[in-house]
Parts: C-alpha cells; structure tokens; sequence
C-alpha cells in the first residue's frame, strides 16, 4: 500500500510539474496563435494527462453536472471542427479545444488542493510580470522590442505586448491574473509578506494593462473589480459580523484609489491620455466585423459554418471600410454563433451558466463551513474562488470586442479558472460523486492531444521556416524548406503557397525563357494544389492570378481574378493587382480605373505606385502613342471586367 501511495504522488507531481511547464511554454511563444507555437505545449499538457494514468486519485467531484455539461460543450465543438469544410482551419481550434479541456478536468479531479492551486496562480504572476517587465521596455523604446528576437510583432508602435505580439491578448492575461493576486492579498490565509507581495503583482499587472493601450483591457478591469467588489460584500453579508458596512467602505475607498491611481498615472503620459480619450470611437471598424459575423451565421443558423470559416466568410462580407484581414470577429460570442450555430451558443450559454451556479454555491459554502464566527475571515479556497469569479468576470466582458478566447494561452488559463468554478472546495464531503472513468478519459484525450502535436510540427516548423526565407527574400531556401515540409504534411495551404511564391519570385533571376517558363508552371501547380485544400483562399488566388499575369496567360488570369472578387468583393489589393494586370496589357485607362478603385478602399502601395507611372505615362508622348495604340475595353464589350464606375 505504502508503494502505491508513493506512485500515486510522483505521478501526480510529475503531471502537475509538466502541465505547469506547458502553460508557461505557451505564454512565451506568442500565447501560441500558431501551431508551431502551441505544439510544444500542447506536447507538454498530453504528457502530463498520460502521468495522471498512474495516479489513484481525481476520481471525485463535488458538481458533476458541470463536468457533464463541459464535456458536452466540448464534444459539440470537437465534433464541428472535425467536420469543417477547410480542415486545416480547423487544426487551431481543435488542439486548444482538447488542450482546456485536460486542464479543466485536471483542475476538476487532481488540482484541488488550495497549495496546488496557489502554485499555478503563483506561476502565473511571474509570468504575467515578466510579460509586464518586456512591456515596459515596449512602452519606452517604441521599436516593437522582442525579448525573443526570432518572433516579431506588428508595428504596434509604443503599446505593450509582452511575449505575446498583439497588446489586446496581454490585456487579458494580465487582467485575469491581477484580479486572482488581488483576491489572494485579501482573503488568503498566507502571511502577511506573500499578501503584500501578491497585492504588489496585482498592482503592477493593472499598470501592465494600462501600457497596453487595449481599450477593452481598461473597461474589463473596471467590470472585473466590480464582480470582486460585489463578491466581498457577499461574503461580509452572510458572515453576519457587523462588517458589512465596514467591508463597503474599505471597498470604496480601494476602488477609489486603484481607478484614481491609474488615471493620475495614465495621464501624466501623452499617449496614454490620448488613448484614453478613445475609449469610445464610434469609426471602430468592430462592428462592421459584427455585422459580418451576423450575416455568417445566417448561412447555417443551426450549425454553424465550421470552424475557422470567419476567415474567408470575413472577406466575403466585410465591409468596403475594412481592409485589414479580418481573421476574427473580434468577438469571441458572434465568432462562436457563426462558426458553432445556435446549438454551440446555447451550450456554452448552460456551461456557463451551470459553473456561476456553482461558483456561488461554493462561495457560500466556504463561507459557511469554513469561517465560522470569532476567527478571522480568511480563507484560501475562498481568494482563489474569488478571484475565479473575477477574473472570468473581466473576460466575459472583453470578450465582447476582442477575441481572448482564440488565444490558447489566454483559453487554457480560462479553463483553469472554470475548473476551479466547478469544484471550489478541496475534499469529498456528502454530496460528491464518484466518476472512475475520468481516470482514463483524461489520460485518453493526452494520447490524442501529444499525437496530433507532434503529427502537425514538422509540417509547421518547415512552413514557419519558409515563410521567413520569404520575407528575407532567400527564395532558394524558401522553396526547401517547402518541399521538407510537403515530405511531412500534405494539406497545409501555406506550405504550397510558399513554395509557390519562392518559384515564382525565383523567374526574376531566370534569364532563360525556358526556365522560366518552367519554374511559373511550378508555381501554378503548387498554387493550385494549395487551392483544392482551401479553394477560397484570396492569397492563394490573387497569387495565382499574378503568375498567369506574368506569364502573359491573361484569359486564365481573368478568370483568377473574377474568383478573387467572388470571394472578396471589396478587398483593395485584390483591384491594385488588378490594376496591375491591366497595366501589363497596356490598357492604361483601364488600370488607372481600377488602381483608383483600390485607392479608395484604403490600399495605398500598390495601387499609388501605379497612379505614379501612368501619371508620367500620360505626360510623355510614348505614352499617349501607347494608349492611342491599346485602345481601352469597356464593360459593354463581352471582357468579363468586374463593374467598377469610372473614377
């Protein structure tokens, strides 16, 4: 028996080691927005739901219908993205989906213990602190700073993002873990020195915030300190001491000081006020995304598009105002209603709804049992609950405009604080039910979790690896890593888009016509092979229709760029390309009418380079004979040209 107890332990100690080491592993690697970031962590929580096999415990839960609702929830969203129309769309969502779920069952079944627990919140500290620190440096030198050279970010310009790369999904980590410090500092029973040292990381996490920039970030601390507010006042209430008025009054008097504070730092700094002043903007381009969105989910009401299908569905309905790829909604509930239908939404409505029930449950029951009168009104059970209840509080609300819950590393500590909604109280107690079968169900979505992250990685690493050679302009290793990566994977559209840009960029060395002949053919074949795996795919048909351009194959290329413009209307770059297309035929009128098209959606390097040369063009007596020699096609002359006004 003694043996097994020790089994028992290291089993569980090596699985929580391991599962800690992956959270931390994601935050470092961007919050693990990409596959080639996520895998190793994803690696690390299947290894360590394999270890929990060993263990003899977890087979106990105080709420079981938040475990069956959970599951539920997650074997609807399993089973869309399974099948989706473009299944490489749906790999993100899939692998974060059976990552939070293992931890959310582990935190149901093993990390129960109040030291177990405070041994996640405390790593997420350092870690939200360390991400604060980076900021800072972010904030001061403006150069989008990388701790990690390798990964770079977009020009955010000054606005704080950590390890991550975009400043909104700091802004969510770092209010969700001030406000479990914050409940840590108030009701934890730990000495005094941890207290204030928690209070401090919670401080420095809210000015983490603040350098974001994220407007939503700010809003979504307010609601999160108010959930904590109304939470203490909860728990003053039923103590029934005589300190509820006092409790109210400290309550004020805190949030007085933390909004006063971070208002009178926030405007001793130009840019910070500025921001400020924009919490409101009512030219947002968010809710024309919405509206997208909306209209997605009109398509299949019931169930939804599929996972990952805002991407093209964004495109095809967005906005003539919106150019920037619109590869989220920007709201994590509409983003859930079109790609998972009514069916997805009314399932996470209950899950959520049956883990507040037990959030509260909980607290009352802590409150109850464990803080009877005379003794001081602390508990550890109670600041992480607390703290749950906050921190879920702020992202339900930045959900609203960002999309946190896209984010693994954001998702997965999600998951963490729902698992403690669902069993708040360490311990069996009457009520709790046996559910043996969680033994082995975790341990089986591990299996799943580790293989498929190490089926995906090679072919990850090598598109990474080409999608950099491409950026440098180092085609020749570009196309190689490609290729290694097509030995490992066969329906990655971006492994066939690089290699077929890498070729194509190649026939600018070519001075054979044959060679470069040859390598354009290579370029639509991997194009087009990239294409029968995600056939709406803009990139990969406006690239397509520059190689037929190039290669003087225009009728072909017409028809490209008519499937471009079905499936992107409004997108800018696709008419300065366009444009292009017309310039390179000499019909100048006509490239000029569609580079001023792409003009006023907002493109402006393509297409204002163009207006340049046919400018010059205009002025010079080759190019009037140019344009007297080609004359212009109408819309009325059977070219399918897309109706564009003239300007």
């Amino acid at each position: 028996m003694g043996s097994i107890s020790k089994i028992d332990r290291g089993a569980g100690a090596l699985a929580f080691v391991i599962l800690v080491v992956g959270l931390l592993v994601m935050q470092l690697l961007i919050g693990g927005v990409k596959i080639i970031f996520s895998a190793p962590a994803y690696s690390a929580i299947g290894v360590a739901a394999l270890a929990l096999v060993a263990t003899r415990r977890g087979f106990v839960v105080g709420r079981p219908s938040c475990v069956y609702v959970a599951l539920l929830l997650a074997a609807w969203l399993i089973a869309r993205a399974l099948v989706s129309p473009v299944t490489y769309l749906a790999r993100n969502d899939l692998l974060m989906i059976i990552g939070a779920l293992i931890v959310y069952l582990a935190t149901v079944a093993w990390i129960t213990t109040p030291k177990a627990r405070g041994a996640i919140v405390g790593v997420l500290l350092i870690a939200a602190l360390s991400h604060a620190a980076i900021g800072a440096i972010q904030f001061k030198q403006n150069d989008n700073f990388m701790l990690i050279p390798w990964l770079q970010r977009p020009d955010y310009q000054w606005r704080a993002s950590g390890f991550y790369v975009c400043p909104n999904h700091l802004a969510g980590l770092l209010e969700v873990v001030s406000l479990m410090a914050l409940s840590f500092a108030c009701w934890s029973k730990s000495r005094p020195m941890v207290r204030v040292g928690a209070a401090y990381g919670a401080v420095m996490c809210l000015a983490g915030v603040a350098i974001t920039g994220s407007r939503g970030g700010y809003l979504s601390v307010l609601f999160g300190l108010g959930v904590f507010a109304l939470c203490s006042l909860f728990v003053s209430f039923r103590l029934r001491r005589g300190g509820f008025w006092t409790m109210l009054g400290v309550i004020l008097f805190g949030g007085a000081m933390i909004v006063g504070g971070a208002l009178f730092f926030m405007t001793r700094s130009a840019t910070l006020q500025s921001r400020l002043a924009q919490v409101y903007d009512p030219t947002n381009m968010r809710p024309l995304m919405w509206q997208a969105a909306i209209t997605q989910f009109r398509l299949e009401p019931w169930t939804g598009t599929g996972s990952g299908t805002y991407l093209y569905y964004g495109r095809l309905f967005r906005s003539a105002s919106v150019q920037n790829d619109p590869m989220h909604v920007h709201n994590d509930y509409l983003e859930l209603l079109a790609e998972y239908g009514i069916i997805g939404a009314v399932l996470f409505v209950v899950f959520a709804s049956v883990h507040l029930i037990g959030g509260l449950a909980g607290m009352r029951r802590i409150v109850d049992e464990q803080m009877p009168p005379g003794l001081p009104a602390r508990s550890d059970e109670l600041a992480y609950l607390v703290g749950a209840l906050s921190g879920i509080g702020a992202l339900v609300l930045h959900s609203v405009v960002d999309f946190n819950l896209h984010i693994p590393a954001n998702t997965m500590i999600v998951a963490f604080l729902f698992g403690i909604l669902a069993r708040p109280v360490d311990g069996t107690g009457n009520s709790a039910t046996r559910l043996p079968w969680l033994r082995w169900l975790v341990p089986a979505l591990g299996v799943i979790l580790l293989g498929c992250s190490i089926r995906f990685f090679p072919g990850e690493y090598f598109a990474e690896k080409a999608r950099v050679a491409l950026r440098e302009d180092r085609y020749a290793e570009a196309v190689a890593f490609a290729q290694q990566g097509l030995e490992y994977e066969k329906k990655n559209p971006n492994l066939y888009g690089h290699l077929g840009d890498a070729k194509h960029f190649l026939t600018r060395d070519a001075e054979d016509p044959a060679v470069r002949a040859a390598l354009h053919g290579e370029a639509e074949n991997a194009f087009r092979s990239g294409l029968q795996l995600f056939p709406r795919d803009t990139g990969l048909l406006l690239k397509l229709a520059r190689t037929y351009s190039v290669a003087e194959r225009l009728s072909e290329a017409e028809d490209v760029f008519h499937r471009v413009f079905e499936c992107d209307p409004n997108f800018g770059l696709a008419y300065a390309y366009y444009g292009l297309h017309w310039e390179m035929q000499r019909r100048i009128r006509t490239a000029e009418r569609y580079f001023r098209k792409a003009q006023s959606l907002g493109e402006m390097e393509v297409a204002p380079k163009g207006l340049r040369r046919i400018d010059q063009l205009k002025k010079s007596p080759v190019g009037q004979a140019m344009m007297s020699a080609y004359p212009e096609l109408d819309e009325d002359s059977g070219t399918a040209v897309p109706a564009v006004p003239p300007q």
